[in-house]
């Protein structure tokens, strides 16, 4: 599934990859602040190219939840800048979480008498669980 909008005008794709690149640029660089802080910068085995992707997958892990606690603490401070949607946001890792612990249940619930031995609950794949 992709998020990309159907563009209507010639120039609006272009538009539109050089937000994603400025926001890439961004996120990047927030996540090499995180690695540099957390593993230094000057052995082989921290530069990006020698992580594995747990280690990746744990600085984005990281960096996402300092920018979560960054801006809601901007928010707090420079309230103008909040909006209705500041109340509903919910941190990636959690909302992950979140979602594969509902899947679980409802997954647990197999033994209650509802349970239809065709259901596509059955067919769903918790990676393992």
């Amino acid at each position: 599934m992709s998020n990309l909008p159907n563009f209507k005008a010639p120039g609006d794709e272009e538009a539109y990859i050089n937000i994603f690149e400025t926001k890439l640029q961004k996120q990047w660089a927030l996540m090499t602040r995180v690695r540099n802080r957390f593993f230094g910068n000057d052995s082989y085995e921290y530069k990006w190219e020698g992580l594995d992707a747990k280690t990746i997958e744990l600085i984005r892990d990281i960096t996402s939840d300092l920018m979560y606690k960054a801006d809601t603490d901007f928010k707090d401070r420079f309230p103008e800048y909040k909006t209705s949607d500041d109340d509903i946001f919910i941190p990636y890792k959690s909302f992950k979480e979140n979602v594969a612990e509902a899947i679980s249940e409802a997954l647990d619930k197999r033994e209650q008498p509802w349970y239809h031995p065709e259901s596509s609950l059955n067919k769903i794949d918790l990676g393992g669980k």
